[in-house]
């Protein structure tokens, strides 16, 4: 990576830092931390909730679905998109868990049932959390020494120290960090902020791969040339696609 690249990605790290370290000034109380005082409109949350949608493990899965299956793999998979809108649209669950006011979800259990089941829903929630916590800062580990170009190790004061485990120890610190400035206000704000700038890079992005590749020479004949049962472009010759498949969705 030349200078430039890595200006871009240190500068925009130290932007959102300072603003999760900035949040701070604004809670002021239990609301603030855990709902971000219930001030949220709905264009900040809409961009918010679309940046934290786009995680790297996210992405990752999303790359490997398209590489592994092609679009006839999303086709079954944007057969929810209309009921998904429907759902929103209505306030279908949504509605009825705001108007108990309450803070977490967690919370809203105990309200509506009882603190047992609280107890056991947030066990179970937290051995899945540290289930998938084990192989996602591996994921963010490889990626980043992937994209950076960074090298396997490094030395410090003549000691040779692994990239990767370096990488996973910071990924998850600067993680925890954001939570621990100002909870839900800083996620809001940092996530918004990535939002804002992944709108206008996406759509270049976009416009770039179709300016510079063609699709009628060079992205359709590679995704026409496949076995049969196993298509890219039409989904209901699928049947013997394997991993992302129908079995999948």
């Amino acid at each position: 990576m030349s200078f430039l690249d890595w200006s871009i990605v240190i500068a925009f790290l130290i932007l959102i830092v300072w603003m999760g370290i900035y949040s701070m000034r604004y809670v002021r109380g239990v609301t603030d931390f855990l709902a971000c005082g219930r001030i949220c409109g709905r264009y900040v949350i809409s961009v918010a909730d679309m940046a934290n949608g786009l995680a790297l493990i996210t992405m990752i899965g999303a790359v490997e679905a398209g590489y592994k299956s092609g679009f006839a793999y999303g086709f079954w998979g944007s057969v929810t998109t209309p009921v998904t809108i429907f759902l929103s649209l209505t306030g279908f669950v949504f509605y009825r868990f705001r108007q108990t006011k309450a803070m977490s979800f967690g919370q809203f259990i105990e309200m509506r049932y009882s603190r047992s089941l609280r107890i056991f829903a947030s066990t179970l929630r937290s051995i899945s959390e540290m289930l998938a916590n084990m192989i996602l800062p591996a994921l963010a580990g490889r990626f980043f020494i992937c994209f950076l170009d960074l090298p396997e190790t490094f030395g410090i004061f003549g000691i040779r120290i692994s990239t990767f485990m370096t990488v996973m120890f910071i990924c998850p610190l600067l993680a925890i960090s954001m939570i621990l400035f100002g909870g839900s206000v800083t996620l809001v704000i940092t996530d918004t902020i990535q939002g804002l700038v992944a709108y206008p890079v996406l759509a270049i992005f976009v416009f770039f791969v179709l300016w510079k590749f063609s699709w009628g020479n060079e992205v359709l004949p590679v995704l026409l040339d496949r076995a049969d049962g196993e298509s890219f472009l039409n989904p209901y010759d699928v049947q013997n696609l394997r991993d992302f498949n129908i079995f999948f969705i």
